[in-house]
């Protein structure tokens, strides 16, 4: 056996080298994106345009009204979203033992995949703050809420509810496992309880909770960057 496939056989040499090399970088890509996700969701939710009340009207005239705000909104909370999405994947290698590692695995995959749907049901943001500029807002209106209506439309936006049950499975083993404190989830809950509860005219506050609902993320993010730093 040659010295070169000894080293590929017991973990050292230049294939072990490599893949510690684009392992390790994977996992500070994935923590950096945990960290950075909830800022975007959070500088999306501070650009969303005021909207006076939940109605399709008040929604789209609220998008048509400032396009560059829209847009920028629309971008910020889309590659947040992916960005929290990628990031999730990589939140189960914090669990050390079993203590919290299913609740941990199927919150990652929930979120991840929850997210990712509603990243691209942000693309809406464009074609109804258009249809509101082009035509008039009944119009605009109509169209809005039939799309909405269409019958494979749950299928997609139906998801976003994994994406909540997945953070909060998140949070809970993160914290069963001693990876996070049970105040990320304490935080959640309350985030999630708030956006139920809080008017939508008031555009800030309800942006605020929104992005809070991230920070179980955000928090298993700095700890991939203490473990990073604790090995070195």
């Amino acid at each position: 056996m040659t010295s070169l496939t000894h080293g590929a056989t017991t973990g050292t040499g230049p294939r072990a080298d490599q893949a510690n090399l684009t392992g390790g970088f994977l996992w500070r890509a994935g923590g950096g994106a945990l960290i950075a996700g909830p800022l975007l969701i959070l500088g999306g939710m501070m650009t969303c345009p005021p909207q006076d009340s939940g109605s399709t009207v008040d929604y789209i005239t609220s998008l048509a009204r400032d396009s560059s705000l829209t847009e920028l909104s629309a971008m910020l909370l889309h590659y947040g979203l992916i960005a929290c999405a990628l990031g999730a994947l990589a939140v189960p290698a914090l669990v050390r033992g079993r203590k919290g590692r299913w609740p941990v695995l199927l919150g990652a995959l929930a979120t991840a995949l929850g997210l990712l749907n509603v990243s691209g049901a942000v693309r809406d943001d464009w074609w109804r703050m258009v249809t509101a500029q082009q035509l008039p807002i009944d119009v605009a209106a109509r169209i809005s809420d039939t799309v909405d209506a269409s019958a494979f439309m749950p299928l997609w936006s139906g998801t976003e509810i994994l994406a909540f049950l997945g953070l909060l499975s998140l949070s809970v083993g993160l914290a069963r496992s001693g990876v996070a404190g049970w105040w990320t989830a304490a935080v959640f809950l309350g985030a999630f309880a708030g956006m139920t509860v809080i008017p939508v005219g008031m555009t800030y506050v309800v942006g605020g909770a929104f992005a809070l609902m991230y920070l179980p993320l955000a928090v298993a993010g700095v700890r991939v960057f203490q473990r990073e730093r604790a090995a070195a």
